[in-house]
C-alpha cells in the first residue's frame, strides 16, 4: 500500500545545516541587549552557553524531553543580569539568522512538489529547541514550506522524537491514521524507532549511506529520487 499522508524529518532529511556559528549568534544577541553589565564579556557568555548546552540541551535525547530556546537563553543571560526589551520571538529569529547556514537536500523540493501534485498531505516533525516560525522560515528560504500543511517542532510540544506522543499529535493534525502515514527521516534512533512505535511506515533516509538497509526500517532510500520511485510504485 502506498502512503495516504507523509511526515518528514527536517534536519538531514529536507534541509542540512552547513555551519552553525554560535559566536556570531551570541554577538548578535548581545548587540540587542537593553542592559549588559560592563564586566560581562562575550567569552563569559559563550562559556555559560556551553555549560547550559551540556547540562540541559545535551541530555534531551536521553529523556525525550525538549528544552525550548527561550528557556535556554534565559539560563544564560539572566545569570549575568543581561536584559532585552525586544520580544523573545524576535531574538530567537535573529539568533538563528546570525548563526545558522543551511541548504536544501538535493531533490527535496522536487519531491515535495511531486507529492503535492499527487494530493498527498505532507508535514514536518522536527526535534529542535527552536520554535515553529524559525523552522518554517528556513524551509521557506529553500522553497519547501509551500508544500507542507504544517510544521511540528518539539520545542512547542515539550517532547522529542522518538516519543510517540509527538508522532500521534502530527498524525492527528494531518487527519490520517498512523498506519496510512509514511514517516521519512535520517535517524534510526529517533525517526525510525518513533515512527514504528506509532504504527507508521518508517522510511530511513540514508543519504550518507552509513550502512546497508536497516532491518529496523520498513524501507531504506538513498535519495529523494529513490523515495519517489517507492511512492509511485508502492512496496
Amino acid at each position: 500500500m502506498g502512503p495516504q499522508g507523509l511526515l518528514f524529518d527536517y534536519g538531514g532529511t529536507l534541509v542540512e545545516e552547513v555551519s552553525v556559528d554560535l559566536r556570531a549568534g551570541n554577538e548578535w544577541l548581545l548587540s540587542r541587549a537593553s542592559f549588559r553589565p560592563a564586566s560581562v564579556s562575550l567569552e563569559q557568555v559563550l562559556e555559560r552557553a556551553s555549560r547550559v548546552t551540556t547540562e540541559v540541551a545535551g541530555r534531551r535525547d536521553g529523556v525525550h524531553l525538549e528544552a525550548a530556546w527561550p528557556a535556554l537563553t534565559r539560563l544564560i543571560h539572566d545569570f549575568f543580569g543581561i536584559r532585552f526589551d525586544v520580544p523573545m520571538a524576535e531574538l530567537e529569529m535573529g539568533f538563528w539568522k546570525a548563526s545558522v547556514q543551511a541548504r536544501a537536500m538535493p531533490g527535496a523540493r522536487q519531491a515535495l512538489e511531486q507529492c503535492h501534485r499527487l494530493s498527498l498531505p505532507s508535514a514536518v516533525v522536527s526535534n529542535t529547541s527552536f520554535s515553529e516560525p524559525v523552522i518554517r522560515y528556513e524551509l521557506s528560504k529553500h522553497g519547501l514550506a509551500d508544500y507542507l500543511a504544517f510544521v511540528v517542532v518539539s520545542a512547542d510540544y515539550s517532547v522529542r522524537k522518538p516519543n510517540v506522543l509527538l508522532f500521534e499529535t502530527a498524525a492527528a493534525r494531518l487527519g490520517i491514521q498512523p498506519g496510512d502515514i509514511w514517516f521519512v527521516g535520517d535517524r534510526l534512533d529517533t525517526d525510525v524507532a518513533g515512527a514504528k512505535a506509532a504504527g507508521m511506515t518508517a522510511v530511513w533516509f540514508n543519504a550518507n549511506k552509513l550502512q546497508d538497509p536497516s532491518p529496523d526500517a520498513d524501507l531504506t532510500v538513498a535519495d529523494w529520487d529513490d523515495f519517489m520511485r517507492h511512492v509511485l510504485e508502492p512496496m
